[in-house]
């Protein structure tokens, strides 16, 4: 393929020929020799020039071309490289999508079903407690005197009766609730919603608050803050009703900042029965050495009269031996029958 430069001069060479060409027709045409002509060989070296010059302004020309050209490729290909990182993170975001469609999808059965709802709200409410509570404080699945299951009992001991958690939230009217294609359906079904509450409430308060076992008020667990937020927003009614049944409602929030309290509460007992079980084991201690102290006394006087009792024995030994060697001395006269004045004290 012929380059740019080689046209140029091709055509500069072209153009030259025809000039002198036309520089010796003319003289023939004027009856004149045709020595060569100074003017015309000036205007092809001016041509010869203009061509070099053009050949060089056009490789220039070239190389800034070539470059815009890599500049542009280079560009052109980080651009499309942030457009397939753009394409990627739009591909995981919709398989995020898919994902949380499928687990709305779940979410949805289990609100549809009571058995699943019930489940639910149970799992929910045990993992809390679970990870708030020492073991020894809560029951799950407890059966009272009544012969009623409650859901979770929070064990006070002594401390005023054991606290009852329901969990069992009727999820599938405030499902039917959020499903009211107009307002009429609304209107129904938040009548309806509001009528499954209050039987719930009364059950609770029925079946959960028994005197001298229980205390004297019941929670009902709500698995979802979006749900206790709407009934504390727009069913003001429902809350007041409950309250006046001993029934107060507990959100996954409320809840868990209850259970942290209690727990506090149940760690400072327990480190005050401690430190009074180790002032009692003092007072017992110092008892105890007080009367080491009286024994201790007392043996030394055992011990100051059993010196006093040795000093009489040796005394009473050195008479003894005393008595002996005086004996020994003793000279018995022949045919005398007489104990010898020495025996005499």
């Amino acid at each position: 393929m012929i380059g740019m430069n080689d046209l140029l001069i091709a055509l500069a060479v072209l153009f030259t020929g025809i000039t002198a060409v036309a520089a010796i027709v003319a003289a023939l045409r004027a009856g004149r020799p045709t020595p060569p002509d100074q003017s015309t060989a000036m205007q092809a070296a001016q041509l010869a020039a203009m061509v070099q010059g053009l050949v060089e302004q056009s490789n220039r020309d070239r190389e800034s071309v070539q470059q815009a050209l890599a500049a542009g490729a280079k560009g052109t290909t980080e651009q499309l490289q942030q457009v397939g990182e753009r394409l990627g993170i739009i591909d995981r975001a919709q398989q995020q999508i898919e994902e949380l469609k499928g687990q709305v999808v779940d979410l949805v059965g289990i609100l549809g079903s009571n058995q699943a709802r019930g489940a639910f709200g149970e799992v929910r409410l045990e993992q809390i407690v679970e990870d708030v509570l020492p073991a020894e404080l809560y029951e799950f699945q407890a059966t009272l005197s009544n012969r009623a299951r409650v859901d979770c009992l929070i064990r006070f001991g002594e401390r005023g009766g054991d606290l009852a958690v329901d969990s069992k939230f009727p999820l599938e009217s405030y499902r039917s609730m959020l499903a009211a294609g107009d307002d009429a359906t609304r209107i129904v079904a938040e009548r309806q919603f509001k009528v499954d509450v209050k039987k719930h409430i009364d059950d609770i308060s029925s079946k959960y608050l028994i005197k001298g076992e229980t205390r004297d008020l019941a929670l009902m667990f709500i698995p979802a803050e979006s749900i206790y937020g709407e009934l504390l927003q727009h069913f003001a009614d429902l809350v007041e009703y409950a309250s006046k049944k001993r029934v107060y409602l507990a959100s996954p929030n409320t809840i868990h900042g209850w259970l942290t309290n209690l727990r506090s509460v149940y760690i400072d007992t327990k480190i005050a029965a401690q430190a009074s079980l180790i002032q009692r084991e003092v007072r017992l201690i110092l008892d105890d050495v007080g009367r080491l102290g009286e024994r201790v006394e007392s043996l030394e006087t055992h011990f100051g009269q059993a010196n006093k009792d040795i000093e009489q024995i040796k005394i009473s030994s050195k008479k003894v031996l005393d008595r002996g060697e005086r004996i020994e001395r003793v000279e018995l006269s022949a045919g005398d029958d007489s104990a010898s004045p020495a025996l005499q004290d």
